[in-house]
């Protein structure tokens, strides 16, 4: 990663979900014969992953969208 890291997100995840991420990381560690990485790396790289996929038109921003979100 390039830029530094400079906030702090707090994610809950369901006891389920945590013993899979830990089971995806060891997994992965264990084939790869690397040391297991933290869940918050693992989740970080998963965001870094999903926002590089997205087409650059989604990640600018526009103001004027802001009108086009519906009251609920």
């Amino acid at each position: 990663m390039t830029n530094k890291l400079t906030k702090k997100l707090q994610v809950l995840l369901s006891e389920d979900m945590v013993t899979s991420i830990n089971r995806i990381i060891l997994n992965d560690a264990l084939e790869n014969e690397e040391r297991p990485i933290s869940i918050s790396a693992f989740i970080r790289d998963l965001i870094e992953k999903e926002i590089d996929r997205r087409p650059y038109d989604s990640k600018k921003w526009d103001p004027t969208n802001m009108s086009k979100l519906k009251d609920k």
